[in-house]
């Protein structure tokens, strides 16, 4: 298949998929985690007098239940009316609450107070966490789950502060950690799987802050990574078993020639990412587009390396150049876009390459068994790792669909490394 069709099938195959998962994204408006902060492009309900975005603490006790405390500056004249009718300052923190708030129908306590020219706002929510392995706590109360549930800071900060004496154990998304603080601004957003770990420091508070989490999430990944990632499994195995059955191509292109249309595909393929990928943001290229690009580079450098080195290293020494070609393009994007790496990417990456020594152990006679399985186990471990996952509220199966057309990009880009494996075990360049 020529570069230019490879590329293009790619760039479509993306299109679709990103198409599939902006339409899963289109959700109700996202729900404030501070009830009274400040005004929301989804509502514009705020403490009359506001003079900016509040702050909101959340203060977590011994029990797991715990204590929001919000803070919005007003104007001099607003805090001298609510400093002089309290009955004032009630009805207007009433008035303020926006519909959609995360503490919503758990609101207990509700207290109004003025200091200086910020109105404070302090009521409790209950059972925000719960005990898990060992002295470990886990803070759940965040979680979207396969609710469509998005959340909007509407809060200048957001910061969640453990029990005195503990320590935060987990990595928290987009927060700024800080021994039993993790604290979120209006520039970092908030995640919607938001967990949060808490308990002794040190490795073992690390250790039982993760077994906990691994708990809570694990099933439910499981169950997800396997009904949504069966079926794109076993059409990405019915692939891996044709590459290595098909020699259409095989006596009419030489090893040389596929090395140059696999260079040429990855790094036109880089290319055309990074463009699109700048096209579709007004900053820099969006963090998709550019885990995208990496893959480019990486196919590029397997096709090249294992054209050069390839004919003496048999099928082991030929997986790890694919896991090698994997690894770097997960390590492309982890400088240019930094942690979590792409799942996805990475996942349908590795099929891919692995499709270099299926094709180098097929002509050689041997069935690679353990590399086909792999193979059908990339979208499992996929969809597994981004668990929970809905469409609409019909569950991860039909989230599954949205893997095809990256059955599709894996039968496309692996075919020539197929062949170029059957092309070195046959010893012709």
């Amino acid at each position: 298949m020529r570069p230019a069709r490879l590329v293009l099938l790619a760039l479509c195959c993306s299109l679709v998929a990103i198409g599939g998962l902006a339409t899963v994204a289109g959700a109700p408006p996202p729900t404030q985690l501070c009830g009274v902060c400040g005004p929301h492009v989804a509502n514009d309900a705020e403490i009359d007098g506001a003079t900016e975005l509040g702050t909101l603490d959340i203060y977590i006790d011994e029990t797991g239940d715990s204590r929001w405390l919000a803070r919005v500056p007003v104007n001099s004249s607003a805090a001298e009316r609510y400093r002089t009718n309290d009955t004032a300052l009630e009805a207007v923190v009433d008035d303020a609450w926006v519909r959609s708030h995360a503490a919503a129908g758990d609101v207990r306590a509700v207290d109004s107070s003025l200091e200086g020219e910020t109105v404070v706002v302090n009521y409790t929510v209950n059972d925000v966490a719960s005990r898990g392995v060992g002295d470990a706590w886990l803070v759940d109360y965040f979680a979207a789950g396969t609710s469509n549930t998005r959340y909007g800071l509407a809060a200048d900060r957001v910061t969640i502060h453990a029990p005195e004496g503990t320590e935060i154990t987990n990595r928290v998304p987009v927060a700024a950690v800080d021994g039993n603080a993790a604290t979120w601004t209006a520039d970092t957003g908030f995640d919607r799987q938001t967990y949060v770990t808490y308990g002794d420091g040190g490795v073992r508070g690390t250790v039982t802050g993760y077994a906990t989490l691994g708990f809570e999430t694990g099933p439910t990944a499981i169950d997800h990574g396997v009904s949504g990632g069966l079926l794109p499994g076993l059409l990405l195995g019915l692939v891996a078993v044709a590459i290595g059955r098909i020699d259409k191509g095989i006596d009419a292109v030489d090893a040389a020639t596929l090395e140059r249309l696999i260079v040429a595909v990855g790094v036109v393929g880089a290319g055309g990412f990074l463009v699109v990928g700048v096209a579709a943001t007004s900053a820099g290229p969006a963090p998709g587009a550019l885990a995208l690009a990496a893959l480019g580079v990486g196919y590029a450098l397997l096709g090249s390396t294992a054209r050069r080195f390839g004919a003496g290293l048999e099928t082991r020494g030929l997986v790890g150049l694919s896991i090698l070609a994997t690894v770097v393009a997960a390590g492309v994007t982890l400088l240019f876009t930094g942690p979590p790496v792409y799942a996805f990417p990475l996942c349908f990456g590795a099929a891919t390459a692995l499709c270099l020594p299926i094709g180098y152990a097929a002509e050689r006679g041997r069935f690679p068994i353990a590399l086909v399985a792999v193979v059908v186990f990339a979208p499992i471990v996929a969809i597994a790792s981004i668990a929970p996952v809905s469409v609409f509220g019909y569950g991860s199966a039909v989230y599954g669909l949205l893997l095809l057309p990256w059955v599709g990009s894996v039968a496309a880009f692996g075919y020539p490394l197929a062949l170029l494996g059957r092309r070195l075990a046959l010893g012709i360049n």
